[in-house]
């Protein structure tokens, strides 16, 4: 969910209505002044217009999503590169030529 940037909004005064899949960790956010929901639905009940929501994806989601889109176009040596290209950027392997 990103909660140490949601703790940073929060101390820097700006409201943070939250959605985890883990009902743990916005159980510990609250605690904090966020207002913390249980669903997707109550999460944008809870947002005050205009919205704006920040969502957070974890990279291997992004990764494997990307992936997927470019094999099934028929540009799976795009993908690979891609991918390969996303990981060096993040600390991982560099692209074989």
């Amino acid at each position: 969910m990103g909660a140490n940037m949601v703790r940073r909004l929060t101390q820097a005064g700006q409201q943070c209505v939250v959605y985890d899949l883990d009902p743990k960790v916005v159980r510990s956010l609250t605690q904090g002044g966020v207002i913390g929901t249980g669903s997707l639905p109550e999460l944008v009940a809870g947002l005050t217009k205009p919205r704006a929501v920040w969502l957070m994806v974890p990279a291997p989601v992004i990764s494997a999503a990307l992936f997927g889109r470019f094999q099934s176009r028929g540009n799976g040596d795009y993908a690979d590169r891609l991918l390969s290209a996303m990981r060096k950027q993040f600390g991982g392997h560099e692209e074989k030529k």
